[in-house]
C-alpha cells in the first residue's frame, strides 16, 4: 500500500486506526523518556535506566520497559548468569522521526515556558492529541473541511451520544487546535493553524505504522492543504498554556535531549489492510504547556 492509494474510506479509516494504536503505545507518562534514554545510550541495565530517571520510582520504571517491550519497542537481553539488557529495536529506533515532528511541533506550536527537554515537547504534544475522538475530529476536519458538531459526531463516534464529540471539540477549542468560522455559536469548526501544522507528525506516524519511509507523503495531511491556514509562513503559538508538569523541564540524564496491545505485528507493520472499526487511543489527561 502506498500513500497515494489511502483515499478510500476504508483505506483512511485503517490508516486513522493504526495511527491511533501508534499514539497509545507512546502515550503513556514516562514512556517517550525511557526510549529517549535508550535511544541515547544504547543499552543499559535496569538500575542505569533509573539512574537517568532519578524522579521516577522503581515500579513506574519496571512498568515503563515492560510495556515498550511488549510493544515491540524494546529489547530484554539475557543469558546465562550475565547482566540483562535492555535497547532499542529496530522498530524502536524507527520511531525516532515521529518523536523528532512531534518535538518540532510543540517547539513551534506550544506557548514557550523555557528549556524544555526533547522527551517533555513530545509528551506535551502526545497530552492533546491522544485523548479519545481528538486524534479522529482532527482528521475528519482535515478530510472534509469544516463541520458541525453533529456533522463530526455522525462521522467520528456514530451511534454514541452527540455530547461525546462536542465535549471533545470544547476541549481541543480550549488547547488552540480547533475554532468557529464565524463568531456565531452554530457555526461549523475548523481547524487552526496549530492544527495543520501537526501535519509532519500524523505523517510519520503514519508511514512508521505502516512500514513505509518516514517521508512518504500523505493523502489527508499534505503539506499543500494547510496553505490558506499558514500566517506568513509561520504558526502562531496558539495552543493553550498547561498546568505544571510533575517531571523537570530539562534534566542532567537526557541532556537537551500495562495496557496490551489490540494489535497483531502481522497488521500494525505490514502494508495489509484491515476493515476493522476505529478504536480510537486511550484518554490522557493533561493540557498544553
Amino acid at each position: 500500500m502506498t500513500a497515494t492509494t489511502v483515499t478510500s474510506p476504508t483505506s483512511r479509516i485503517n490508516d486513522l486506526q493504526r495511527v491511533e494504536e501508534s499514539l497509545a503505545m507512546i502515550a503513556p507518562r514516562w514512556s517517550v523518556w525511557t526510549l529517549q534514554t535508550l535511544q541515547q545510550a544504547g543499552r543499559l541495565r535496569y538500575h542505569e535506566v533509573r539512574e537517568k530517571l532519578p524522579w521516577l520510582k522503581d515500579p513506574a520504571v519496571s512498568q515503563r520497559l515492560a510495556a515498550l517491550a511488549d510493544h515491540g519497542l524494546l529489547d530484554r537481553t539475557a543469558t546465562d548468569g550475565r547482566p540483562v539488557y535492555y535497547s532499542l529495536t529496530d522498530r524502536g529506533r524507527e520511531l525516532a522521526p515521529a518523536q523528532d515532528a512531534l518535538a518540532a511541533w510543540a517547539d513551534s506550536c506550544l506557548e514557550n515556558t523555557g528549556p524544555t527537554a526533547r522527551a517533555e515537547q513530545v509528551e506535551d504534544a502526545l497530552k492533546l492529541i491522544t485523548p479519545r475522538h481528538a486524534t479522529a475530529v482532527l482528521w475528519a476536519l482535515r478530510t472534509y473541511g469544516p463541520m458541525r458538531s453533529g456533522e463530526l459526531a455522525r462521522e467520528v463516534a456514530p451511534g454514541l451520544s452527540p455530547m461525546v464529540i462536542t465535549s471533545r471539540l470544547r476541549q481541543l477549542g480550549a488547547d488552540g487546535l480547533v475554532e468557529r468560522v464565524t463568531d456565531n455559536h452554530r457555526s461549523p469548526y475548523q481547524l487552526t493553524a496549530a492544527a495543520h501544522a501537526l501535519g509532519p507528525a500524523y505523517t510519520t506516524l503514519s508511514a512508521w505504522a505502516a512500514g513505509r519511509p518516514p517521508t512518504t507523503a500523505h493523502p489527508v495531511w499534505a503539506p499543500a492543504q494547510a496553505t490558506d491556514h499558514a500566517q506568513d509562513g509561520q504558526v502562531r503559538r496558539s495552543v493553550a498554556a498547561a498546568a505544571v508538569a510533575t517531571s523537570p523541564r530539562t534534566t542532567p540524564a537526557i541532556t537537551a535531549q500495562r495496557t496490551p496491545p489490540s494489535w497483531r505485528h502481522a497488521d500494525m507493520f505490514s502494508h495489509t489492510t484491515r476493515h476493522a472499526p476505529i478504536v480510537p487511543a486511550p484518554a490522557t489527561s493533561g493540557r498544553s504547556r
